[in-house]
């Protein structure tokens, strides 16, 4: 046991002597033990570190050869003896933990190299799924567009079909209504051809019995109502005046009896059977308005149409008046004047003139117009297409109005019209040039004309009662003018009014015999400036020479 000791330091003698000196800097790792029972590499000696068993194991191997070679003879052999198996063993343990320690390094690599490849696996797997969800999604996203598609594709040939069929279905709808329309539109021409085509007969007829009464009571053979009396100051209105009652008002202007109707209206009740605002008269018109001085009526055809007294304006003070009304409920009045001339007036039944002559003191006569006479009809559109100029008053001089006034029509269109075609189609009043009265602005509602805007009508004035003068067959029309502004029915009735009153200025300032003038009110029909303001242009005062237009 001593000698092994012995032998045991001397071997670690000889280690120690034989270690390198820079090893010892490596104490980081373990310690190798010497004796063959180091299981851990690397390991440190003396400052050197051995990584695998075959080093640590020739370290001692080498370490006990230089021991024996110290040691005496005896001791190296006592040292053999004890130290060979102790080498023997060591080395063997050495040779089993270098073969441990390479089955744990092969079982770490292989446990790695396990792991790696499980990760790889794992990672693979994940991938291969990853990329056929990728796959299958991609699949199902085309899937769902090809049927997102396909859907759409099925929705836009129902909404095209639908479309397509509500087009058809629109188209062939607007075709029946324009069918319908146009079917409809032709009904009411037709109705309305109709209707003017009786109208016009017993307009004719109406004219036939009106002009037979007349005929007998030129022969002295006709029975009628006379009435004679002399026009009174206090029963004539000046111009400068109103009239007695509103356009439109429900109240009748004041009569010699109590019953509310006006002489005017009493004729009307005679000839036409009624004038209460909403009864209907004998020839089909409605009664709309009444005033006392006038009645406004709407035919079966919607158009409005204003009836008055059409001797009012010639029934001057000192004049005698005699009227006859005969059974048909029209009538002749003659009025003398002071200086022995004459006015006689043939009116329907509706009080609308119908024939007038003047007969002057000498005796002769001038038959101004004569509606009594078959009347031509008349198509509009061949009628010629008139650029209308008009002439303003009050910045021409005489002459230009005289020749104005003068101004020849077309001989075709000469002598071809009735005083109604030319009252009541524009077309026809076209044909004769028109001069506006534009110095004469009348107050809203009002119908009166004040004595400096009375003089403003010198010129259209003088050269009236001029042209007359040198041939008193001559026939002035005087239109009323209203802007669109208010009812219908109250323009036409106050724009007549104000022919009215022009026409009485003109003969009280200006002497322009009155029964060589016809009124007419036409409100708010033919506006001069296309507008439903209040336009100030749209009221106006218009006066044409129309004698070559009648017959």
């Amino acid at each position: 046991m001593n000698k092994l000791i012995k032998s045991t330091t001397a071997l670690s003698m000889s280690l120690a002597l034989a270690m390198p000196t820079h090893v010892a800097a490596q104490a980081d790792f373990p310690d190798c033990q010497l004796d063959g029972s180091q299981l851990r590499f690397p390991c440190v000696v003396e400052r050197e570190i051995f990584r695998e068993p075959e080093e640590l194991a020739t370290l001692i191997e080498n370490r006990g050869a230089t021991a024996e070679d110290t040691q005496t003879t005896t001791t190296q052999q006592d040292g053999e003896r004890i130290i060979a198996p102790s080498v023997q063993g060591d080395t063997e343990a050495a040779r089993l933990a270098a073969e441990q320690a390479q089955a744990e390094e092969a079982a770490r690599i292989a446990a790695e190299q396990a792991q790696a490849e499980e990760a790889a696996r794992i990672a693979a797997e994940q991938a291969a799924a990853e990329e056929a969800a990728r796959i299958e999604a991609e699949q199902a996203a085309a899937q769902d567009a090809e049927r997102a598609a396909a859907e759409q594709a099925e929705r836009d040939r129902i909404a095209a079909e639908q479309a397509a069929a509500d087009e058809a279905a629109r188209v062939a709808g607007a075709q029946a209504q324009a069918q319908a329309d146009a079917e409809a539109a032709a009904q009411l021409e037709a109705d309305r051809a109709a209707l003017e085509e009786e109208r016009r007969a017993a307009r004719e007829e109406e004219l036939a019995a009106a002009a037979a009464a007349a005929a007998a009571a030129e022969a002295g053979d006709a029975e009628a109502a006379v009435v004679t009396e002399e026009v009174k100051e206090d029963q004539v209105r000046a111009s400068n005046e109103e009239f007695e009652t509103g356009v439109t008002g429900q109240q009748a202007a004041q009569s010699d009896d109590d019953d509310g109707l006006s002489k005017f209206e009493k004729a009307l009740l005679l000839g036409l059977g009624a004038v209460v605002v909403g009864s209907i008269l004998k020839n089909g018109d409605k009664v709309v308005s009444r005033s006392g001085d006038r009645v406004v009526v709407e035919d079966p055809n919607g158009d409005l149409r204003v009836l008055k007294d059409d001797d009012a304006l010639i029934r001057r003070p000192g004049d005698e008046v005699r009227t006859e009304t005969f059974d048909d409920g029209s009538s002749r009045n003659i009025v003398t004047k002071p200086d022995g001339s004459r006015i006689v007036t043939i009116r329907g039944r509706d009080g609308t003139v119908l024939r007038r002559i003047s007969i002057d003191a000498q005796g002769n006569e001038y038959v101004l117009f004569d509606d009594l006479q078959q009347e031509e009809q008349i198509v509009v559109n061949e009628l010629p297409q008139v650029q209308q100029n008009t002439t303003r008053v009050s910045t021409t001089d005489e002459d230009a109005l005289r020749a104005a006034l003068q101004a020849e029509l077309n001989a075709q269109q000469q002598g071809r019209f009735s005083l109604r075609q030319v009252r009541e189609i524009k077309q026809v009043r076209a044909l004769a040039p028109e001069l506006e009265l534009d110095a004469v602005r009348f107050a809203t509602g009002s119908a009166a004309i004040q004595p400096e805007q009375a003089r403003s009508l010198a010129n259209i004035g003088r050269t009236l009662s001029q042209l007359i003068a040198r041939d008193p067959s001559t026939v002035i029309l005087v239109e009323g003018h209203t802007d669109a502004v208010g009812d219908a029915t109250y323009n036409l009735a106050l724009s007549d009014r104000r022919a009215e009153t022009v026409a009485l200025a003109l003969t009280e300032y200006f002497d322009v015999p009155p029964e060589n003038m016809i009124t007419q009110g036409y409100g708010e029909a033919a506006l001069k400036v296309p507008t439903l303001d209040a336009e100030p242009a749209n009221r106006r005062a218009v006066v044409r020479n129309i004698t070559s237009l009648l017959r």
